[in-house]
């Protein structure tokens, strides 16, 4: 039986703040500030940046202790260097969930990968959850949740993918099919929150009728494999290629091991899950 987490802070949660807003446009904050900004009736959204000032017009606070109250979300959009500082004052704020966009960290090497496991450690210890680090954020149309660089059309699909500029080229595939997206998730280095959590996750999440992933590591494919023949709704699964090149392109890209793919098909047949070898092949038949 998979052992589901409880991830409701990561999406619906009361308030958010992003960490790293900026008015710069080439700038990740920037992008993440102006979705997160779609919904500001639905719950109290923060703009933090060190210099102050405003950011996109809005007043920005200086330090996420400077809001004054509790931030139950936390987005850190920050340089490699100030991302563990971020951590601990979202944690120290009374956070529940951190979405780390910041890179820099098991994908560069073993000292990266100990300072991510330390983060990780910190922010279970405090009953946190953490997505990522080095993603490209979230979001859930059932909750107005937009904490990603794109937009993605409302739909029934759970997407989770390692890679987010493939989500991005999954979602244009998808458009032309009058398919969209419940939630979308970019799992990074999943330093905390894996790959398994989300689908156990998806599976009860009563506006996903799908479960999309891309996936470079399971880490324990027994447990996906588990996950996945218990969602009790379609899993379909795009998988890193069998050759060396797939390979390296994965250990630079999230620090991941890409799984052997014989052993992938193997659990997949087992599981009950569609495995396809390229988004040329999404059976879009499964995804609706």
């Amino acid at each position: 039986m998979t052992v589901v987490r409880d991830l409701s802070a990561l999406f619906d949660p009361k308030s958010v703040a992003v960490v790293g807003a900026s008015d710069d446009p080439a700038k990740y904050g920037h992008a993440v500030a102006a979705q997160a900004l779609r919904a500001p009736d639905r719950r109290p959204v923060h703009l933090v940046n060190r210099r102050g000032g405003t950011v996109l017009g809005r007043p920005a606070a200086t330090s996420l202790a400077a809001i004054g109250e509790p931030v139950e979300l936390v987005v850190v959009s920050v340089p490699g260097p100030g991302f563990e500082a971020a951590v601990d004052d979202a944690l120290a704020c009374g956070a529940r969930a951190i979405v780390g966009i910041t890179a820099g960290f098991a994908e560069t090497g073993e000292s990266g990968r100990a300072r991510q496991q330390a983060v990780a450690e910190r922010v279970r210890a405090a009953g946190a959850v953490l997505v990522g680090p080095n993603c490209l954020g979230i979001a859930d149309n059932t909750t107005e949740l937009y904490l990603a660089s794109d937009r993605f059309a409302p739909g029934g699909i759970a997407l989770l993918s390692q890679s987010g500029n493939l989500a991005l080229e999954l979602q244009l595939r998808c458009a032309p099919h009058g398919l969209g997206f419940s939630r979308f998730v970019s799992l990074g280095n999943q330093a905390d929150v894996t790959l398994v959590d989300l689908v156990a996750d998806a599976a009860r999440h009563e506006a996903t009728r799908t479960i999309a992933v891309y996936a470079e590591d399971f880490g324990d494919g027994r447990a996906f494999a588990e996950a996945a023949a218990d969602a009790g709704k379609p899993v379909v699964l795009l998988t890193a290629g069998r050759g060396s090149a797939s390979a390296r392109s994965a250990q630079s890209h999230t620090g991941a091991l890409t799984t052997s793919a014989d052993v992938v098909a193997a659990a997949c047949r087992d599981a009950g899950v569609e495995l396809v070898a390229t988004p040329a092949r999404w059976p879009w038949s499964s995804l609706r």
